[in-house]
């Protein structure tokens, strides 16, 4: 072996091993070289085996992803769609809802002013239908009275008896001449036999009750001579109060309109005076609707004149 071959760092022991032909040793440094690089190969190949292995399963893996991906895709612009019909379907049902809020809000405004238009209505005929007020009788002789009081008050009684007579059986009644109390009973030519018996009947009741020692009041033969005339104008007063709450329903408004409904009920029940009826009736009216408030103010006159 030459000398040289320790200055290559091989350990002595392994030089020992080769050969001492430099062509023997050739051949043993190939064969060396060989199982190397073979080893070498096979490491390699095994690691590329891990490689394939591992890229084909995040080759799997990508697939995977790229067919969920695809998935999510289809069933996002399926989710879109199915948004944009439940949008689309919430607005219709938010519109019919307003409507229905709107007619339930127009249905019960409309009964409650009907309502209390009927209750209004009722107060009014109430005040026109009310039987006129009769002073608490005074003992006074009834011969005393006049031929015009005594007749006053038989046409009075006469129509309290038969409160079924209508306005022309009143007229009829107010017609003709009745004889004092104290003369005997006669008829003039011109009443009828069913007017005469009215008649006959007026002035016994009317006798009797003199009997019994009480008679009206000035106040109460003064009114009811002015019962038949207002009576005859009942008709036309209705047919005023029904105009004037249809114009109030129309030009108030709804708070406005139950505002003046609880005035009117309030006079009615005698809680607050005429004044305090009128300045609540002008604060509600305004200055724009003047000639409600006019007209209120006859029809309260009216009905107060007729209370009286």
């Amino acid at each position: 072996m030459p000398s040289g071959t320790s200055d290559l760092g091989i350990p002595e022991d392994i030089l020992k091993l080769l050969p001492s032909d430099p062509y023997d040793q050739l051949d043993v440094a190939c064969k060396i070289t060989s199982i190397a690089l073979s080893t070498r190969v096979s490491e390699l190949e095994s690691q590329s085996s891990a490689l394939r292995a591992e890229l084909a399963q995040r080759d799997a893996l990508i697939a995977d992803l790229r067919s969920r991906l695809d998935s999510s895709e289809t069933e996002k612009e399926r989710l879109v769609k199915e948004n944009e019909s439940l949008s689309h379907t919430v607005q219709k049902l938010s519109r019919h809802v307003e409507k229905l809020e709107f007619l339930k809000k127009t249905l019960v405004q409309s009964l409650q002013e009907d309502k209390q238009t009927s209750a209004l209505r009722t107060e009014f005929y109430s005040q026109e239908r009310a039987p006129p007020i009769i002073a608490k009788p005074t003992p006074i002789d009834d011969g005393s009275l006049p031929p015009s009081r005594s007749s006053s008050i038989q046409s009075e009684l006469s129509e309290m008896e038969n409160p079924s007579v209508g306005v022309r059986d009143t007229e009829e009644r107010s017609s003709p001449e009745l004889t004092p109390l104290d003369s005997p009973p006669s008829l003039s030519g011109s009443v009828s036999p069913s007017r005469s018996s009215k008649l006959v009947y007026s002035r016994r009741h009317t006798m009797s009750l003199s009997s019994a020692g009480s008679a009206f009041d000035d106040r109460s033969s003064m009114h009811s001579l002015s019962s038949m005339e207002t009576r005859s104008q009942t008709g036309r007063s209705l047919v005023d109060a029904r105009e004037f709450l249809r114009k109030v329903r129309t030009r108030l408004s709804h708070e406005q309109f139950g505002e003046f409904l609880e005035s009117v009920k309030d006079f009615n029940s005698h809680r607050q005076n005429r004044e305090e009826t009128l300045r609540r009736a002008a604060e509600i009216f305004g200055t724009d609707n003047s000639d409600l408030y006019d007209t209120f103010q006859g029809l309260l006159a009216h009905n107060t004149h007729r209370s009286r």
